[in-house]
This record gives structure tokens, sequence and C-alpha cells, in this order.
């Protein structure tokens, strides 16, 4: 082989080397491309998730608020109502149930759009609850006979009393759902029921 051709070869090879080079980093700098622009794909994605997750967090949270709030109020109107009957009824504590009475409605309605199935399953034993106190407090209200009266309110002021512990659980699952606490109570029960005495009519 001559060295004329040697040369050639030598020209070519080199020739080829810095072309496939160049064509070698092209590829690898495409490639580099393809993958941080997957990263970036992959992490707008997962912040759009976030903030849609935070947003119906926020959405529960507000819903849960309100729900937690107005059956307090309900409940407290109730039991302001039955004690003002004890002492001789007032116009201003039946109009505050009647209040409380419909804003714990709406805020329920909003809620069946919006709460998980378990909240609204020990939730509506609350609920079921807060309409026999309120029948049993109107059937006293409108009770003639005095000594009557006062037996069926007392029996009202304790089935409202008992309450209470219907809702602790119910503000438990809450919590838990919206992250403000990551396990439920130990004393946490989704069974938890009325007592046998709260549907015997005062």
């Amino acid at each position: 082989m001559s060295d004329g051709t040697i040369s050639v070869i030598v020209a070519s090879v080199g020739v080829l080397g810095t072309l496939a080079s160049a064509v070698i980093t092209q590829v690898l700098a495409q490639r580099a491309e393809a993958q941080r622009s997957t990263r970036e794909e992959l992490a707008r994605s997962a912040e759009q998730r976030a903030s849609e997750d935070q947003r119906k967090i926020d959405q529960l949270r507000n819903c849960y608020a309100q729900l937690n709030a107005n059956d307090r109020q309900y409940r407290d109107a109730m039991l302001a109502y039955a004690y003002a009957l004890k002492s001789g009824s007032t116009d201003t504590d039946a109009a505050e149930v009647s209040n409380a009475r419909r804003a714990q409605r709406d805020t329920r309605a909003e809620a069946q759009l919006v709460a998980s199935d378990a909240v609204l399953e020990i939730e509506s034993r609350v609920n079921a609850q807060l309409t026999t106190a309120y029948r049993h407090l109107m059937q006293a209200a409108a009770e003639a006979d005095s000594s009557a009266r006062q037996a069926k309110l007392q029996r009202v002021i304790a089935l409202l009393n008992t309450i209470i512990e219907q809702q602790g659980h119910v503000r438990a699952l809450m919590r838990l759902e919206v992250r403000a606490t990551e396990a439920l109570p130990d004393w946490y029960s989704p069974e938890i029921g009325p007592a046998a005495h709260l549907h015997q009519g005062p």
C-alpha cells in the first residue's frame, strides 16, 4: 500500500471520526434535552396535582368547619331554649332555634355534595338526634301542663347533652380528612350511635 493511499485512509478516518463525534454529541444533547423536558413536565404535573389536592382540602376544611359550627350552634340554641322554657319561654330563644336550624340545614345540603361518605354517615346520626331533639322540644313548648312540660324539657336537655359525644367523633374524623391530624384518637368509634333512651318520647 502506497504512502498516498495510507494518507487518504488516515485523512478519511479522521474526517469520519470528526463527523461521528459531532453526530454523537448532537444525539446526546437531544437526549439530555428530552430528559430535561420530561423532568420539567413531570414536575409541572406534580405541582398541578398538589395544587388541586390542596384546593380540595381547603374546600373540605371550609365545609367541615361550617358544618361543625352549625351543628353545635343548633344544639346550643335548642339547649338555651329548653332552659328558657323551664324558667319562662321567650320569643328570642325560639327565633334563635329557628335560625340555627335553617343554617344547619343549608350547611348539610352543601356537605352532601362535598363531604366523604364516612363523614356523612356518622354526621347523619348527629343530625338524626338533633331532629329528634327539635321535635321533642317543640312538643314540650306546646305542652299546656306545667309539670308535664318540665318533665319533657328535662328529657330534652338530657338528650341534647348526649349529642356532645357524637359530635366529638364527627370532628375527629373531619380533622383526619383535612389533615389536621395524622390518626384518629383511641376513643374514636365509627359505630357511635344514640343511646337507647334517646328514641323514647318525652
